[in-house]
Parts: structure tokens; sequence; C-alpha cells
């Protein structure tokens, strides 16, 4: 027993040996970069993180530092990294439209994104991934050259929506969707095939497809059942809605934002469980964008005083939230009314800690800061006591 013990710690040893390279980085300002990516005739492997993401962390200390991965890097790509929130991170942020993390992109020596990954994964699995980089026909970037020529074959079509799901692009992969889907016979849609390929890829309601299969819900729930069907028209219904709000909020895409916003009120004018909450936002969303904070202001208080609105308190404390963000001063006198009406309904520990949130943003604002300082320091306390409770705390808002 003793020699079998020593065996497996030996073999244990030499396989945490064998391990001993990593993706080795270079240190060099981005247009540096750039040229000796093309004097080399390499592809830029691009790590964009930041200091406080997990993940990245993960794929640094557990990914990057496997012989495997090591090796394909060193040997194959010219690797550099940013931090997002400094230097020239910012601006490279903005440049390559980086919106989560870890980002790995892999770019020419002209500067061009030939393949894009999201997220963290195991050292196989990313081995495969940035193995595409090399056969640009398979990455997002040389399907959408097919696609966009004409060739809306299911082949192409799903390899391209496939890999724009990978990369976290779910407005482009719904864009594609529309096209893809809307080109169907309307007796396709309803076929099994179709139905699942749906259910992964057409987010869009704007579109024709998406239309006819809501309006064979019925159907639908038959052959697939009530739960799946109702559940991916609520998640495309509710994400579409967040879809539409980040694109007026940035002033891009806002055609097919308001094209969006038109079929929602189209299709939900029947009404269903979360239709109110949907098209009270949409509201709001439309008033923000238009300046027309007196309509915003009113359209809250109707909410609040709507006894049937479901999470009322979440809806005006998000709200609020955004009169704070993009408000003239002026309107701040509604929010701290909000919280105070939120506060007196009694809610619960998470609740509270927004509002502590709140009324500190609204406070720094006014530059009221020693009511500021208290709202940080009570929103603090309160974080405390969740976690010693076990319970989850909201996400601290900027300021």
């Amino acid at each position: 027993m003793k020699k079998l013990l020593i065996g497996i710690a030996c073999l244990s040893s030499l396989a945490a040996a064998a391990q001993n390279r990593e993706i080795s980085f270079k240190d060099a300002d981005w247009k540096t970069q750039l040229a000796n990516a093309k004097k080399e005739n390499k592809l830029i492997f691009f790590d964009a993180y930041t200091s406080w993401c997990g993940p990245c962390k993960m794929m640094a200390k557990d990914v990057f530092t496997r012989d495997s991965v090591a090796d394909l890097f060193n040997n194959t790509f010219l690797n550099v990294k940013y931090d997002m929130e400094k230097g020239e991170g910012p601006a490279l942020k903005d440049k390559y439209a980086v919106a989560a993390y870890p980002t790995y992109l892999f770019i020419n020596g002209d500067g061009e994104v030939v393949h894009k990954i999201v997220g963290s994964m195991s050292a196989p699995e990313f081995i495969t991934e940035a193995s595409k980089a090399l056969k640009p026909e398979s990455t997002a970037f040389g399907l959408a050259r097919k696609f966009d020529k004409g060739d809306h074959s299911e082949a192409t079509a799903v390899a391209y929506m496939e890999a724009l799901d990978k990369a976290y692009e779910a407005d482009k992969m719904g864009t594609v969707a529309k096209v893809y889907f809307d080109g169907l016979p309307e007796s396709a849609l309803l076929e099994a095939r179709n139905w699942e390929l749906a259910l992964k890829y057409l987010n869009n309601p704007a579109s024709k497809a998406f239309a006819e299969l809501y309006a064979n819900k019925a159907s639908l729930e038959k052959k697939y059942g009530a739960e799946k069907v109702n559940r991916y028209f609520q998640s495309t219904f509710l994400s579409a809605g967040y879809s539409i709000k980040r694109a007026y909020e940035k002033n891009a895409n806002v055609k097919q934002a308001s094209e969006k916003a038109a079929a929602i009120r189209r299709l939900q004018s029947q009404g269903t469980e979360y239709s109110k909450a949907l098209l009270a936002q949409l509201d709001l969303t439309e008033f923000a964008a238009a300046g027309k904070w007196d309509k915003f202001i009113a359209k809250v208080d109707a909410v609040w005083g709507d006894d049937d609105f479901k999470n009322k308190a979440s809806f005006v404390i998000a709200a609020a939230n955004d009169v704070v963000t993009a408000a003239p001063a002026v309107y701040y006198k509604n929010v701290l009314r909000w919280a105070d009406q939120v506060e007196r309904n009694n809610p619960n520990l998470f609740a509270n800690i927004q509002l502590a949130d709140l009324r500190k943003r609204t406070f720094k604002k006014q530059g009221k800061t020693a009511e500021a300082e208290v709202m940080a320091n009570k929103a603090t306390d309160l974080r405390k006591e969740a976690a010693q409770k076990g319970q989850m705390t909201p996400p601290m808002m900027n300021n």
C-alpha cells in the first residue's frame, strides 16, 4: 500500500511538472503590435481582460498554463493582452466593441478582427475555438462574407448564427436569423428541425417567422409542450425589450429597435402575464430617448398606483435609476419620492440595498456629499447583513 501511494505521488508530481509552459505575451503599444504582426505574417491573439474579472483570472491560471495551449499560441500567434480599464485599454475596448469578459480577439496586421471568443472554457475547447482563426471561412467574419453575398443556405446560416451566438453577438444573430427564417416557407416553420433552430437563434420579434410561430403558439404547445414554448416566447420578448433599451441608450441601431418595439406592441396587444411590465418598459424607453421626462414620471406614477402590476417595486427602482442616470436634476425629487414610497411598502433586504444605492447616487449628483456618504455606509452595512444571512445582493450601481 505504501509503495502504491508513493507511486501515485510520483506520477502526480511528474504530471504537475510536465505543465511548465504558458502563453508568452508581448508588451508594446497597439500600433507596434500591428506592425509586428504584419512583419511576422501572424495573427494577433488579443486577450481583453479586467483586473476584477474572475473568469479571466481562471483562464490565465488554468488554461494559458497548459502545455498544449502554450505551444499552439506561442508557435502560431503574436500574443498580447490589455486591461480594458487602463492605458490604451478603454480606446481598444471601444474600437473592437468589447462588451463582456473575457473576450479573446484574433486580429490581422491590418487591425481587422477575423475571429472572436467570449467567455471561459476548458483547454481543449479553447484550442478548438482558437484553431478556427486559422480557417477564416469558418469564423463569424468569414461566414458573414458568404451570407452577405447571398448564401442563405441552412449550412451557412446555421454556422453563422452559431458563431455569432458564441461571440455573444445576440443582436447581430437576431438580424441573421430574421433573414434566414423569414425566407423559409411558413409550413416548414413548425417542423421539429426548424422549431429547434428557432429556439436557439430566432430572438427578433420583428421577424415575420417569429410572428407566424407566435400565431401558432397553441399548435406548438401541443407538439412540443406548453412550458417549453411559453418559456421561449417570454424570454424572447423580455430580452428584446432589454435590447431595445440598450439601443436607444447608445443611439445605435435605433431603426431596428423601433421595429422590434412596434412588433412587440402588436404581438402583445392581447395581453399576457408579462405584457403589462414589458409594454410599460417600452414606454419608458421611448420617453427617455425623446427627452419626455414629464411623461416618464407620469408613467412611473401610474405603475406605482396600479395594484395589479407585478413586481412594481423593482420596476420603479429601475426606472428611478434611469432618471438619475439621464434626466435633468429637476426630476431627482421624484426619485427620492419613489424611494420613500417603496420603503414604506415594506421592501425586503434586497430592495433596501437598492434603495440605499439609489439615494446615494441621487444625493451625490445633487452635490450632497454628507448624505451620499451616509447612504453608501448604509448600503455597505446592508450588504454585510445579506452576506451573513446567505442572501443574494444587487450589483452596485455606478455613480
